[in-house]
């Protein structure tokens, strides 16, 4: 006689055991007791018992299934419809392509990082890592990620996706604070953005993307000893896609829970994303949350200039790119505050790539490329050179405020783990291994006596025919540059990656200088030498 749980089973899949049972009773005809006593009897199924749900159930399934798609598929359903906490989680990485750093997890899963009768983030992100759901996965430059285990494989492609999602945000949450501060909606130096100290921001037990105290009129409240309390504004930002109820949900859940805490003020809280469905947009509207846009709080042409260089960020194969994007971008986004410092760190790489297109004819040339070592390190190049002449250039960019120092130790890890690294890999590539090997490192910063000093030890430690190392500084680079005859190019390098500050002030003031003496030598009309005459 058929075993009618492994048919419901086979049919339908992997389930929770309450769902089992009420497909027993409606395609079997037993009754929920009997139904329930088979299952919990039943020697040939399996449940995870570290993922307790709702009314003791369990999830079930076959051990053949185990680990298909079609497992982790009805698993991650089940947690997203019965289980708050981790179901958020999960959707928090859904909606952000399946993959995010470690540091932001627990401001994106929407769970408090201590309370009662809720589950903290590293409780969540552990139990759904013994699920086999979620894994956390080195990346370079970016640290430890959180990644979907079963749908997502850290490649090139997705790693520069969200990398230029991190940058685009952290450009957008730098022009609310400025935003907040003109309109005097928090306090004017309190206001706290993700990865600005060693703690995220906070507001009660939960952490947020932009956090700060508000002292408008609407915003306080009085204690019971008639002392004020301030309000909070908290702010959440995502970027890139549409916005969905499930992807709003783990905010909108944070924002219910905070708003139920004894002894927290007033809080404004908003959520920012590029656009949203009707139904995530109704569902902020009636949760009390303000759905805001970059193009509501800031117009439409700062709007598309964000959207605009997500693309351009994006970018993974290297195409032609019009340097005048780069000039255009600096100007539209110059008024908020900041945001010229993110720009040079993540345009100077397009920069390089380009002037490298120019000047190198018949190369294979890729940006953010990640080499792993079999052990597991890995390291990102920024630009990536195959020439005709049998050799390859590894090329780490670095766009400093002209004058900035670059820190010690970025140029010690260049130079005693990167390198490293991707030598070992290159010497693995079946056709680079009888290619000559040049390590560069580009930047617009300079170096300190100490980093110079390494890097001369590397240089005369190398022995000949090994590999090369190469520093360009910002001399260095203006001159490499001039050689592309790329006017717009040449422009945008110098204005702003090259020019100090007081560079441009003093050519500014030369120039006027220089217009006022030839204004001083144009010889006077006798028209105009009359009137003056007359007016004494």
């Amino acid at each position: 006689m058929p075993d009618p749980i492994l048919e419901v089973l086979q049919s339908h899949g992997p389930c929770l055991s309450t769902d089992l049972a009420e497909m027993l009773v409606s395609e079997h005809g037993l009754t929920p007791a009997a139904a329930r006593q088979r299952i919990s009897r039943h020697q040939e199924i399996k449940r995870l018992a570290y993922l307790p749900f709702p009314r003791n159930a369990r999830f079930v399934y076959l051990q053949r299934d185990y680990g298909s798609p079609w497992f982790w598929e009805e698993l991650s359903k089940a947690l997203i419809a019965n289980m708050i906490s981790h179901g958020d989680a999960l959707a928090a990485l859904i909606a952000r392509d399946g993959i995010m750093p470690l540091k932001h997890f627990a401001i994106a899963c929407g769970a408090p990082r201590a309370q009662k009768k809720h589950l903290s983030p590293a409780t969540i992100l552990e139990r759904l890592q013994r699920a086999g759901l979620l894994q956390v996965t080195e990346l370079p430059d970016i640290g430890p990620c959180v990644t979907l285990a079963q749908q997502f494989a850290p490649t090139s492609h997705a790693f520069a996706n969200m990398r230029a999602r991190l940058i685009v945000e952290d450009i957008l949450l730098k022009a609310v604070r400025t935003w907040l501060k003109n309109l005097s909606f928090a306090s004017y130096k309190k206001i706290a953005i993700r990865d600005e100290s060693a703690e995220q921001p906070r507001v009660g037990t939960f952490h947020w993307d932009l956090t700060g105290p508000s002292y408008l009129a609407p915003m306080l409240d009085w204690t019971a000893a008639q002392k004020m309390r301030p309000g909070f504004i908290a702010c959440d930002v995502l970027l890139g896609s549409e916005i969905k109820a499930l992807h709003l949900r783990p905010f909108v859940n944070k924002c219910k829970t905070l708003r139920s805490l004894k002894g927290i003020g007033r809080c404004l809280q908003i959520f920012v994303a590029d656009r949203y469905d009707k139904e995530a947009f109704m569902l902020a509207k009636e949760s009390g949350v303000v759905p805001a846009t970059p193009e509501t709080l800031f117009g439409e042409e700062v709007a598309a200039t964000l959207v605009e260089l997500s693309q351009l960020l994006s970018t993974v194969a290297m195409t032609a790119v019009d340097p005048m994007k780069f000039d255009e971008i600096f100007t539209r986004l110059s008024k908020i505050e900041g945001a010229a410092i993110n720009l040079r760190g993540a345009l100077f790489e397009f920069l390089v790539a380009e002037i490298v297109r120019q000047t190198e004819n018949g190369t294979d040339l890729r940006m953010n490329e990640i080499f792993r070592e079999p052990e597991g390190r890995s390291a990102e190049v920024d630009v990536l050179v195959v020439t005709r002449n049998r050799s390859v250039r590894f090329i780490e960019c670095k766009g400093y405020r002209p004058g900035g120092v670059v820190p010690d130790q970025l140029v010690q890890e260049w130079l005693n783990e990167r390198i490293q690294i991707v030598r070992k890999c290159a010497l693995a590539h079946p056709d680079w291994r009888s290619h000559s090997l040049y390590f560069e490192f580009w930047t617009t910063g300079i170096l300190s006596p100490v980093a110079k000093e390494m890097v001369k030890k590397v240089q005369a430690t190398v022995s000949a025919g090994k590999y090369t190392v190469i520093v360009h500084d910002r001399d260095a680079i203006a001159i490499i540059g001039k050689q592309t005859k790329d006017l717009a190019l040449r422009k945008t390098l110098a204005e702003h990656f090259l020019e100090h500050p007081f560079e441009t002030i003093e050519r500014d003031l030369q120039r006027r200088s220089n217009r006022q003496r030839l204004r001083d030598m144009r010889p006077v009309d006798a028209t105009r030498r009359r009137k003056t005459v007359l007016s004494t």
